[in-house]
């Protein structure tokens, strides 16, 4: 008898070989298999889409750089380009990922409005 905590899913891969993950409890099939779960699976892909996007990225690293400390690591930047301590091509990189820092927070901030701006329509 094959302990029901062991048993494999009954589904079959794209190249027609079977599964070989566990089934879900009490059912034959595993949670990429099982067809009661077609809509969670279709919500988690686009989740982890959203939350691997440049734009999620960026967002993470920014949230703990203020204005300040963007515009001093770019002074930095420049001065090592300037001294020869980076390369015209590291200064460039560093202005590329400060652009893409200033266009999320541009980006939220925008969210952030419209999201209040629905608040308050919904409330009047």
């Amino acid at each position: 008898m094959v302990d029901d905590a062991r048993r494999r899913c009954l589904g079959t891969n794209r190249d027609g070989s079977p599964c070989s993950a566990v089934a879900r409890p009490d059912r034959d099939w595993c949670v990429w298999h099982d067809v009661a779960l077609a809509e969670q699976r279709t919500a988690w892909r686009q989740a982890g889409g959203q939350n691997k996007s440049n734009r999620a990225r960026a967002k993470k690293l920014a949230a703990g750089l203020g204005a300040t400390e963007l515009d001093a690591l770019l002074a930095a930047a420049l001065n090592g380009v300037l001294t020869g301590r980076l390369t015209p091509g590291q200064g460039q990189a560093a202005a590329s990922l400060a652009r893409a820092m200033v266009a999320v927070r541009e980006y939220t901030a925008v969210e952030d409005v419209d999201r209040r701006l629905a608040a308050l329509e919904r409330l009047a």
